[in-house]
C-alpha cells in the first residue's frame, strides 16, 4: 500500500453516478472500495449477493462492498482536470475509466505523485523494436583505440525536411 485517499468517483459506464470510495494505490494497482449504496448498478449475476442481508447488520464489524481493481499494467493515461481538482485514470477499455473527483488540488497533487513514484519505479519490459548499434562502436574497435578497416569517415544523414508553399 502506497497511498490512501478518500474520494467521490464516476465511471464512465454510469455518468450520472457519483460515489464516495476509498481509493487505495499499491505497486501493483488502483482500488477503489466504493459505497455500499452503488450495490444496485452492477450486474444481474451479483445482485443476489450483494442484496443478502447481514442479520446483525448493525453490530457486525463486517460489512461486505463493492471494490474496483485497475491494475497499472492496464493504466493508459492520466489526465488532470481543470484546477486539479480531478483526475480521470484510463484503462484499456471504457468499463476501465474512472474519474475520480477530489475537488481539492492538494489531494489531487499528492495522489498524482505517488501514483508516478509507482509507475517509475515499475520494471517496463524492453522494446520489440532492435536497438541501431552506434556509429563508433560498429565500425571502431573498443581495445585498440584505432578504426579498423578503412579511413574514418562520417554517417550518412537520412533526414528529409519538406516546406509547404504558402501564399501570403
Amino acid at each position: 500500500m502506497r497511498h490512501l485517499l478518500w474520494s467521490s468517483v464516476v465511471f464512465y459506464q454510469t455518468p450520472g453516478l457519483e460515489v464516495t470510495a476509498c481509493v487505495l494505490l499499491s505497486t501493483k494497482a488502483v482500488y477503489f472500495v466504493l459505497h455500499d449504496g452503488l450495490r444496485r448498478y452492477f450486474s444481474e449475476p451479483l445482485q443476489d449477493f450483494w442484496h443478502q442481508k447481514n442479520t446483525d447488520y448493525n453490530n457486525s464489524p463486517f460489512h461486505i462492498s463493492q471494490c474496483f481493481v485497475l491494475k497499472l499494467s492496464d493504466l493508459q493515461s492520466v489526465n488532470v482536470g481543470l484546477f486539479d481538482q480531478h483526475f480521470r485514470l484510463t484503462g484499456s477499455s471504457p468499463a476501465q475509466v474512472v474519474t475520480c473527483l477530489t475537488r481539492d488540488s492538494y489531494l489531487t497533487h499528492c495522489f498524482l505523485q505517488h501514483l508516478m513514484l509507482v509507475l517509475s519505479s515499475l520494471e517496463r519490459t524492453p522494446s520489440p523494436e532492435p536497438v541501431d548499434k552506434d556509429f563508433y562502436s560498429e565500425f571502431g574497435s573498443k581495445t585498440a583505440g584505432t578504426l579498423s578497416g578503412s579511413a574514418p569517415r562520417a554517417p550518412a544523414a537520412s533526414a528529409s525536411f519538406s516546406l509547404a508553399s504558402h501564399s501570403w
